[in-house]
């Protein structure tokens, strides 16, 4: 696939920033945003342009960091899924995409993609989260004691989740 890119670029917080169009060759459907971002970025640096600086973490759709509005939706076109976690065969070959940080006052833009997340910092160390019974008599999932052979062995699967 070949795709134009119209891309949010901010040097800091400061600066008012603007969008940027790239030219993407030889996509592949079966990529990743966000692999597709790094081909965009190893493009960039070839050609001595600073990268684009965008939010990643596990890139298996379980961290939330990628957060990115594409084409004016949050996470792109696909449903239910994270930037990380949507296909470029949900777009067409010729496609221009904008891509965007996701844009909150709570979350000030840092540099170009990338967000200060702070804020979510402060709902964690307040304890955000409730535990309200709100599935009848089931017991809150955090109350349920579980036998340590099967706590080491969930945790030895996750684990295995991000050496692929």
């Amino acid at each position: 696939m070949n795709l134009t890119l119209k891309i949010w670029r901010q040097k800091n917080a400061q600066d008012q920033g603007s969008f940027a169009t790239y030219a993407v060759r030889d996509i592949s459907p079966d990529m990743s945003f966000l692999e597709m971002m790094d081909v965009l970025n190893e493009q960039l640096i070839a050609q001595g342009v600073e990268p684009v600086v965008f939010d990643h973490d596990c890139r298996e759709g379980i961290c939330g960091m990628c957060s990115m509005f594409i084409n004016g939706e949050a996470h792109g076109p696909d449903r239910g899924v994270t930037t990380c976690q949507l296909h470029m065969r949900k777009f067409k070959d010729g496609d221009t995409i904008t891509v965007e940080p996701w844009r909150a006052k709570a979350f000030p833009v840092v540099r170009d993609l990338m967000v200060d997340r702070s804020a979510f910092d402060r709902v964690i160390q307040a304890g955000g989260y409730i535990s309200v019974n709100t599935m009848g008599n089931l017991p809150d999932a955090n109350a349920t004691p579980i036998e340590k052979h099967d706590a080491d062995a969930a945790f030895d699967a996750a684990t295995c989740i991000g050496c692929r």
